[in-house]
């Protein structure tokens, strides 16, 4: 999902490696986008979590990826069909093919059908890779028009990171995400002194795959990424690797300088829209996955002055999925009914352009996209909008986000579903009405594994009943979560799944997660 420096010279094959791929055997994948958008803020608890793909309800998807950053968020399902060498609707010899269709109950969701040749030659392991997170600063989420483009330059200087020396692949990258503060020094290393975080705010998570037996490969990505933080005046923090670490603790590189963003910030983007955006595009870039085409599209979006509010990029079945909301261009509000468009890569970013695109006066001149020469040369751009994403209003800044991981059985039956643990935590913690007022998923990541096990993760954001004082939120806090992981576990023995079998860890620290397989 990057682009290598190298690209000029890997021009005139582009072409001929797709053509090859797509007639050597290789597998056909189909996928489910699904853009949901609130047409009002009654509707702003997102949607509920399905493990079935919109258009086949008869099956489980191998896997599934949902993320909503507020009122509006994306939903994708893959899955390999029964019978690949037989024709299935909606699969051509074209290497991607996809359409949009409008959901009956909501007029601003849009599903997209589609398929994808997958790239037999992008295999990496995610265990060979390297996690970042680079913050811009440590409050809630509340993005401007500026911010949004700078937001889209700290993707471009990802991406091209990754891509320069060969490139290597961005297997995730999101924004927002909770910002990592470093607990004060008299605390102890085990994370005890670890304050509550912010749900979400100016930050992004990335992880990239490398290979171990090339660590000078490894350096030259963390010192380019770490000029760039230096640049714009961001915090960088890298996953401790160490003996003994796990996921969700971090090595602090450098720390967030909000003085020097806020003046690049001005700098380079003083002519950009005040205050927050109204609406937003949905859109999904997906392809299949191609070192090569992240750094693509980031470069286009800048050119273009395309800012970014949201991101989630994912590779799920070795496709690649870049799902962003986008902030519409003020002059652009006029469009009263959200529309949903599938178009190849040059006519739909052009189409995006012109809703979004915050461009000055003075660069007003057409500018030459060189898109079609890139490694995303045959993506696909799903788009629906404008959507009113109902972002959140600073006096609702008491959102605390929870980890949740899990593993169950999947049932024999193959037409099964597997139980929605998430969707059983969400429901238990709103339960708890002497404690939560109101919770939503944010993040949500589940396979359904070869033998037969469903393994997931989640992110659950959580608001506190009024009257709770900061000292008081860890307790109740630790108190809530192995609550509801005990109702939950009782609940699947209850539907007889296998005590034996399931392995549940709810916690409102990250690293906790990995502390501990299953709580009872």
């Amino acid at each position: 999902m990057t682009m290598t420096r190298a690209a000029s010279r890997e021009q005139p094959t582009l072409a001929a490696v797709a053509a090859r791929a797509a007639t050597a055997g290789s597998a056909t994948v189909m996928f489910n986008v699904t853009h949901f958008g609130a047409t009002d803020r009654a509707a702003a608890d997102a949607p509920q979590i399905d493990f079935s793909p919109p258009t086949e309800h008869d099956r489980a998807a191998t896997e599934t990826l949902a993320f909503y950053p507020a009122a509006a968020g994306f939903q994708v399902h893959t899955w390999i069909p029964d019978s690949p060498h037989k024709p299935v609707e909606g699969v051509s010899i074209n290497r991607i093919t996809a359409s949009p269709r409008p959901a009956e109950r909501d007029p601003a969701t849009h599903v997209y059908r589609g398929s994808v040749v997958i790239n037999p030659n992008f295999l990496y392991d995610p265990a060979h890779s390297t996690e970042l997170l680079i913050t811009a600063g440590y409050d809630r989420w509340q993005p401007d028009y500026a911010d949004s483009l700078m937001i889209t330059r700290i993707y471009r200087g990802i991406a091209t990171s990754a891509a320069a020396d060969g490139g290597v692949p961005v297997l995730f990258l999101q924004s927002p995400v909770a910002p990592y503060r470093d607990p004060p020094g008299r605390f102890r290393e085990d994370g005890s002194g670890e304050a509550p975080r912010v749900a979400n705010g100016l930050a992004v998570r990335v992880l990239v795959g490398l290979d171990d037996r090339n660590p000078a490969k490894r350096l030259a990505l963390l010192r380019r990424i770490t000029e760039m933080a230096e640049e714009y005046g961001l915090g960088l923090q890298i996953a401790d690797r160490r003996f003994g670490r796990v996921r969700g603790e971090w090595w602090s590189v450098l720390a967030p300088d909000l003085a020097r963003y806020a003046a690049r910030k001005t700098e380079l983007f003083g002519w950009a829209p005040a205050g927050a955006p109204q609406a937003v595009e949905l859109v999904t870039f997906v392809g299949p996955a191609r070192v090569g085409s992240s750094a693509a599209i980031a470069e286009d979006l800048v050119a273009r002055n395309i800012g970014i509010l949201a991101t989630s990029a994912a590779t799920l079945q070795e496709i690649a999925f870049i799902n962003m909301m986008l902030p519409v261009a003020p002059a652009r509000l006029d469009r009263a009914h959200p529309s949903g468009t599938c178009l190849p890569i040059v006519e739909g970013l052009g189409q995006v352009a012109s809703d979004c695109g915050l461009t000055r006066k003075q660069d007003l001149k057409e500018r030459r996209s060189h898109i079609a020469l890139t490694a995303a040369t045959d993506y696909q751009v799903l788009s629906t909008g404008p959507v009113r994403p109902g972002m959140a209003a600073p006096e609702e800044a008491d959102e605390h986000p929870l980890w949740l991981s899990w593993m169950v059985p999947l049932d024999r039956d193959p037409a099964s579903r597997p139980p929605d643990v998430a969707q059983l935590v969400l429901a238990q913690l709103r339960e708890a009405a002497d404690r939560v007022t109101s919770g939503r998923i944010d993040y949500y990541r589940v396979r359904v594994q070869p033998d037969g096990r469903v393994r997931g993760r989640a992110k659950i954001k959580v608001r506190l009943v009024d009257g709770v004082t900061r000292g008081q939120i860890p307790a109740l806090l630790s108190e809530l979560c192995p609550w509801a992981q005990r109702e939950v576990v009782a609940t699947l023995v209850r539907d007889h799944v296998p005590l034996r079998s399931i392995r549940l860890r709810l916690a409102w620290r990250e690293r906790w997660l990995g502390r501990v397989t299953t709580v009872m």
